[in-house]
């Protein structure tokens, strides 16, 4: 009898102690003090990250938790937030399945912070962030809103979806085989896709870099004065869409693709007997320069959005 009451106190204790450190589903909330325009550093394996602006100094973590998390750690150093959800070892659940469940991390951080995201497989979702941001992801689809500053997206096989306000920024985005789809940004753009399918929207463009091997480029937008864009594929089609103020010089360049326009410039060939057509010439005052070359795929081109 006496064993048993002081037996009580400890399994209490160690009950509270398995809670703490997630072995039990559940849910995780903490808020800490931030720098306005700090950075803050997530990582997650599965599931989602919703990560929002807000106008408060703090950075605010909710998850709701999966018996496969071992605990999510939320640390601070001078203007530094690393938020990390912990992954136990694959079998350390005992009864449950690990592995198969997900956990959903949702982050308030203030307006101006620099972000970074990264994860193996959640899908990240960001919005009204001003600062920097690196989100990056291997199998999980991005989408994200711009601001003013510059943003780069990363992901193998995930969607990437941004939108803009039209406020210039340089942005840089990668996939292997997810699509990639642009709409109301502006600035410099970097953007790279092996299969995905690439649909663009800039307005105004400066600095252009598109390239693609299998995957079909759309691009649709405004180039500014001495803009430069440049767009290449192996087997992927290129369509361009591209007012000027100044117009624009441009080259295009097929060897076993359909070169077409809608200015009523004819094609030519770049050999008597050899395959490959090009298309040179100048829209405008030419003050920009567009230059599409592609394997064999079909190239669009066109000075009217």
């Amino acid at each position: 009898m006496h064993t048993s009451h002081r037996l009580l106190p400890a399994a209490v204790a160690l009950l509270v102690s398995a809670w703490a450190w997630g072995d039990t589903p559940g849910n995780f909330e903490k808020e800490v003090a931030a720098d306005a325009h700090g950075v803050v550093q997530i990582s997650s394996t599965n599931g989602t990250i919703d990560v929002s602006g807000w106008d408060r100094a703090a950075v605010s973590v909710k998850a709701e938790l999966t018996p496969d998390v071992e605990h999510v750690e939320v640390t601070t150093s001078g203007n530094h937030t690393v938020i990390r959800v912990l992954q136990r070892p694959h079998g350390a659940t005992g009864s449950y399945n690990s592995g198969h469940d997900e956990t959903h991390l949702r982050v308030q951080v203030p307006k101006g912070s620099e972000l970074e995201v990264s994860s193996v497989s959640a899908n990240v979702t960001s919005g009204s962030v001003l600062g920097t941001q690196r989100l990056k992801t291997v199998s999980g689809d991005i989408t994200a809103e711009i601001g003013p500053s510059d943003i780069e997206a990363k992901s193998v096989s995930g969607t990437l979806k941004l939108r803009g306000k039209g406020q210039p920024a340089k942005l840089h985005f990668s996939t292997v085989s997810g699509d990639l789809e642009l709409k109301h940004a502006a600035g410099d753009l970097e953007a790279t896709t092996v299969s995905g399918e690439a649909t663009i929207e800039l307005d105004p463009a400066h600095s252009v870099r598109l390239r693609s091997t299998s995957g079909d480029i759309t691009f649709e937008g405004r180039l500014a004065h001495g803009a430069d864009l440049d767009a290449q594929s192996v087997s992927g089609d290129l369509k361009v869409r591209a007012g000027s103020e100044d117009g624009f010089a441009f080259e295009a360049a097929s060897v076993t693709g359909d070169i077409s326009d809608c200015f009523n410039v004819e094609a030519e060939r770049t050999g008597q007997y050899g395959p490959g057509h090009k298309l040179n010439g100048t829209r405008g005052g030419g003050s920009a320069h567009v230059r599409l070359k592609s394997m064999s795929g079909e190239i669009e081109l066109c000075d009217r959005r």
